[in-house]
């Protein structure tokens, strides 16, 4: 037989051979794509942790701040969110705190274009409605899922004046807000799903 043909045996070897190294290319390929994926899913967790830890630290900085400055009652509670009167408190515009003792729940609220990753922050509402976005780690804390309804909230001014709302309704949405609450609470998960508290102002 001459060299230049092949037993059929041997074509079987040698495809079998090519599929074998295919195999193991593939093999190697998917081991790469998954040890780069957990080190992206590492690298985020890292990221994650250390945003919470100072996030956690400035809050409560934020917060004992108040603390001593904040006079036990004020003026007249502004309604405008646009027009709240602004403290800088440990490098943040801060415009007050939210209050709910029924759940524990204690976050300072900086002004509108704060970073809200950081510390709770406003947001755009409708017309005269306070917004305000709760970073994803701080609403686990803070029990925002843990607010019902009939749960009294109060927005503290930096001014000492206040406002009192209680919780109307509460929901998740993938959607943009179509609302007409006075007061909405919320935070933002990793795939864009938005938890949210809707409260009315009380009398």
């Amino acid at each position: 037989m001459s060299d230049a043909r092949l037993t059929s045996r041997e074509k079987r070897g040698g495809a079998a051979g090519a599929a074998s190294r295919r195999w193991r290319f593939a093999l190697v390929a998917g081991a790469a794509l998954v040890a780069c994926g957990l080190l992206v899913w590492w690298q985020g967790m890292q990221r994650a942790t250390a945003q919470a830890s100072e996030g956690s630290a400035l809050c409560q900085a934020v917060l004992a701040d108040l603390d001593a400055t904040v006079p036990a009652s004020g003026p007249a509670a502004e309604e405008d969110p646009a027009a709240l009167p602004v403290a800088q408190l440990e490098g943040v515009d801060v415009v007050g705190r939210l209050v709910c003792k029924d759940a524990l729940l204690d976050l300072p609220v900086a002004t509108l274009g704060e970073d809200a990753s950081l510390v709770p922050a406003l947001e755009e509402g409708n017309d005269g409605e306070l917004v305000v976005r709760v970073p994803a780690w701080l609403a686990r804390e803070a029990g925002l899922d843990a607010l019902k309804a009939g749960d009294r909230l109060v927005f503290v001014q930096v001014n000492g004046a206040r406002r009192t709302f209680s919780v109307a309704d509460a929901g998740t949405t993938s959607a943009d807000f179509n609302d007409n609450f006075d007061l909405l609470v919320y935070t933002e998960g990793s795939f864009g799903e938005k938890t949210w508290v809707g409260c009315s102002q009380s009398s």
